[in-house]
């Protein structure tokens, strides 16, 4: 088994380095040793796993699926050795987190601080979440969990498990002072006639948002709104709807925080829009304590009790 795994490390350097050569020299191993490890898996699994040409080697196929399994293989090994010899060695965990934009906007800050002060040795990466990359990211390693959309994968992977936190409600935003509100203030009845008299924001860090600006709201108020500008940064959205009167459809989590003016969602401006988030993580990490203690705290967050 450990032989194997050995085999399978060097193989992911092979590939990642493009060239046996180049392999042996960054793992200090003799070419003819990569050689029969890569000869070895080879023929344990029946199939070639590069292609060779005259510039180095690329994956086969296959090769890629034994190099995404490799990379899993590796990761679950590093928190299982952690867990192993953490009472004796005292040495560091690290915790890839991934979110999504509203997650990163201040949702997770306390609970990320919290998982810190109750395992002082954890690292914890948390990191921008690759749109269409997720899972992949996930299924291989690079991340241990992530926070945003867990159900719109399809169930791509059986290997996951999806924890439902929240909903989160779309809506179009303004600061509480715009003047569609007929009397300056949040709650009062807004103009929705006047929707196209004022410039938009495209928050378009996710596309959904730039296809519901360009369209839905074109439905709904009968004429293309007049974009100004197109931003990916969600902290520079909102700080752009304090300071302006600009519209901007946005999803409810992501403007708790901004306050003086505070951003409002303007009632009736726009159709039901939702979506399920949460968590998602790979099944083999249910028993490692700080992830079973971050979903814990995240229920908590969202004020979910705990099952059963």
């Amino acid at each position: 088994m450990l032989d194997q795994i050995t085999h399978l490390f060097r193989l992911r350097t092979i590939l990642d380095e493009g060239s046996l050569r180049r392999a042996s020299e960054k793992l200090n191993v003799t070419q003819p040793a990569l050689s029969r490890s890569l000869a070895q898996l080879e023929q344990y699994f029946g199939q070639p796993l590069v292609t060779r040409h005259a510039r180095g080697v690329v994956a086969t196929p296959f090769g890629q699926r034994v190099l995404s399994v490799s990379n899993r293989i590796e990761r679950y090994w590093e928190i299982a050795e952690h867990e192993l010899r953490n009472e004796a060695m005292q040495e560091k965990a690290v915790m890839r987190v991934g979110g999504g934009p509203i997650w990163r906007s201040g949702i997770l800050s306390g609970v990320l601080s919290e998982l810190q002060k109750r395992y002082p040795r954890l690292v914890i990466e948390f990191t921008t979440l690759v749109y269409g990359k997720t899972v992949r990211d996930l299924d291989e390693g690079r991340l241990d969990v992530a926070f945003g959309g867990v159900f719109n994968d399809s169930g791509s992977s059986l290997r996951m498990e999806r924890i439902r936190l929240t909903q989160v409600h779309n809506h179009v935003m303004a600061r509480e002072d715009h003047p569609l509100f007929t009397t300056g203030q949040a709650g009062s009845k807004p103009d929705l006639k006047r929707l196209g008299d004022y410039p938009w924001i495209v928050y378009s860090e996710l596309p959904t948002y730039r296809e519901m600006t360009e369209h839905a709201v074109t439905e709904h108020i009968g004429s293309r709104p007049e974009i100004r500008f197109v931003c990916q940064n969600l902290l520079s959205v909102l700080t752009m709807l304090q300071h302006s009167d600009c519209l901007c459809v946005l999803p409810d989590l992501s403007v708790g925080a901004f306050s003086a003016p505070r951003i409002v969602p303007i009632p009736g401006a726009f159709g039901p829009s939702t979506a399920e988030v949460g968590m998602i993580f790979r099944t083999e990490l249910n028993d490692w304590a700080p992830l079973k203690t971050l979903v814990a705290l995240s229920r908590e967050r969202f004020g979910i009790s705990e099952p059963g």
